[in-house]
């Protein structure tokens, strides 16, 4: 009896721990939000260049790169507003990841250091998502350029390759399923290297030099990355994965990994 209740006493301190780790991780449903209202920016983009298209050709291209810029630059408010809500719910889902590692630590984060610095990386991270937002129309019209311009030198060719117009009138009509996914890239990309701006801001402000990385392993995450989980990294020393690429969990493209601080002892 007493060995099952030492047993239950474990694994509930594990889970315990498990789940304060995890608050670390980026806010999904913020995410999920993120990349609800950027869908509608791409499904806009992408139903602009099919008004423009003819198969793989452009009726009017010059009409159709008008249209977007314009779109593009009256998104500006919008996105900033889109930006500053999830950053700022990620924003609230770290700070609380903190306060529940100890009350000293939420006391610390208290401190003006600390808000000054988290509001320096919320502000340099909207204007960078601001311009990401803006792009996806401008992107889904260079695309769409680049479709037409290839189909008109298969269409010089002595004998053109069908083939390949084929398939270029088929890109062409996938212009909004490619907006939408470049959206997607942008929200899942975007709310982790947030999640991770403030996780490495609170720790400078708490006195933490150094991170566990922690990978999904999930079986969809990059081998470089998964060779990474668990270990120990320093913040001011970014390490180079397996692949050569060089960075802190949570900032390169389409990244689901999230960082772990590890805690001063004297504010555990």
């Amino acid at each position: 009896m007493a060995k099952t209740i030492r047993s239950l006493s474990f694994d509930a301190k594990k889970k315990d721990k498990d789940y304060k780790r995890q608050q670390f991780q980026a806010n999904k449903s913020a995410e999920r939000d993120f990349y609800r209202a950027l869908k509608k920016v791409a499904q806009k983009s992408g139903h602009i260049v099919d008004i423009h298209a003819d198969g793989a050709k452009l009726r009017d291209e010059k009409a159709m790169m008008e249209t977007l810029e314009r779109y593009s630059k009256q998104l500006g408010p919008w996105a900033e507003r889109q930006s500053m809500r999830m950053l700022d719910r990620v924003s609230r889902a770290n700070q609380k990841a903190y306060k529940e590692q100890s009350k000293k630590i939420g006391a610390l984060l208290k401190s003006n250091m600390a808000m000054t610095d988290s509001f320096d990386v919320g502000f340099a991270l909207l204007h960078e998502q601001v311009g990401l937002i803006q792009s996806i129309p401008l992107e889904a019209g260079l695309r769409a350029q680049n479709i037409a311009a290839e189909n008109f030198f298969q269409g010089r060719r002595a004998q053109p390759d069908q083939s390949v117009i084929d398939q270029l009138k088929n890109e062409m009509g996938m212009s909004t399923e490619v907006a939408v996914n470049r959206a997607k890239l942008i929200a899942r990309t975007e709310t982790a290297r947030a999640n991770a701006s403030f996780v490495q801001a609170r720790a400078a402000a708490i006195g933490a030099q150094e991170y566990i990385w922690r990978t999904t392993m999930d079986g969809a995450e990059r081998e470089s990355h998964a060779k990474m989980n668990g270990k120990r990294i320093r913040y001011d020393k970014p390490p180079t994965l397996s692949d050569g690429t060089v960075g802190h969990a949570g900032t390169f493209p389409n990244c689901r990994c999230y960082q772990e601080p590890v805690l001063p002892e004297d504010v555990e």
